[in-house]
């Protein structure tokens, strides 16, 4: 094998290394300030109406000037882990490109608001515009689903309370408002997070291997002191208090739970804790997963769309080959041989 490769992937390797140093938790317990006592068990409880929210996007068709995304939004209700209820939006088409502005943002926006963004959308990264209008679909089905639920309701979103375009946060704003107003438990929940500490560590490994450490049995959950954070997101933009939590004793890991202010920590924590027992991903609430599996744009349906997408470019006088030199992908064909 090639000296440099392997020289390559050693490095690579220890560079990741170095962020998980072997003394990581240490380290961690040194610099964290935190406790043994600050970890809360979990007293998995009945969980009473849950909706979960999830967005999917897909971006079907790319060229160098534009693209084609495809995006929706789906929210799952449960009654005691029963589900009562589930839908759908329309898929919706927006194209990225080839203006520096999109154009399908403010009327996508206004479809679901009723008014113009205040901000426009730039065009320029193709997967932050696919992400934003997603997004926008999802904030429209999670604002009406908080104007539904019976008070005492949980609300669950899949990602932060914290918006990526500030077209977005008054939205957040009115969704935080009405859950407060109508008592209903607000959270949103990541699998995954950028939060680091102690230049470049990331924080949900260290907070699992502290618990480990000090034989903490989940299920737990710890509150996350922003200070410890090598990063702050933009606090306008943020609409939730950062949280931890190791929701069951066989999952494997823990998940970043964002709280709005003065939220009744314990009892949403204990009401997570009683939906995420599903045997298939235990420590995940299942109505997430549920929510999941409704929106995902599975390649079965990518494929259905784009070959219906492909007919009605025919009809709308675009020959195969111009379609493949716009859109074709030689990378596809490489593969062939």
């Amino acid at each position: 094998m090639d000296d440099d490769y392997t020289d390559a992937v050693k490095e690579a390797a220890g560079r990741i290394r170095s962020t998980i140093p072997a003394d990581l938790v240490e380290k961690f317990a040194k610099a964290g300030g935190i406790t043994a006592a600050d970890f809360h068990p979990c007293t998995p409880a009945p969980c009473g109406e849950v909706c979960a929210i999830d967005g999917s996007n897909v971006t079907l068709l790319e060229s160098g000037s534009l693209a084609l995304a495809v995006v929706r939004a789906a929210q799952t209700t449960f009654l005691n882990m029963e589900r009562a209820r589930r839908s759908v939006t329309p898929m919706s088409f927006a194209l990225i490109g080839p203006e520096a502005e999109n154009q399908d943002f403010p009327v996508l926006y206004a479809d679901c608001f009723g008014h113009p963004p205040g901000k426009p959308l730039d065009n320029e990264d193709i997967t932050r515009a696919a992400g934003v209008l997603r997004d926008t679909v999802e904030y429209w089905v999670t604002e009406r689903m908080a104007n539904e639920l019976a008070p005492g309701a949980l609300l669950l979103r899949d990602g932060p309370l914290r918006v990526s375009h500030e077209s977005h946060n008054p939205v957040l704003t009115r969704i935080a408002l009405a859950c407060k107003d109508r008592d209903i438990g607000l959270a949103g929940i990541s699998k995954r997070s950028t939060a680091t500490w102690g230049g470049g560590h990331p924080l949900l490994p260290s907070v699992f291997g502290y618990a480990k450490s000090r034989n903490i049995t989940a299920p737990w959950w710890i509150r996350v002191d922003p200070k410890i954070l090598d990063h702050t997101p933009h606090a306008q933009w943020q609409h939730g208090e950062m949280y931890v939590a190791c929701l069951h004793s066989r999952s494997r890991g823990p998940l970043k739970i964002e709280l709005v202010k003065d939220a009744d920590a314990a009892g949403i924590m204990n009401r997570l804790a009683g939906c995420s027992a599903d045997g298939r991903i235990p420590g995940y609430p299942y109505p997430l997963f549920d929510a999941h599996r409704t929106v995902a744009l599975t390649e079965e349906i990518v494929d259905q769309v784009k070959g219906e997408l492909l007919g009605r470019l025919a009809e709308a006088g675009i020959d195969r080959q111009t379609y493949e030199i716009l859109f074709g992908d030689y990378h596809d064909e490489f593969a062939r041989y």
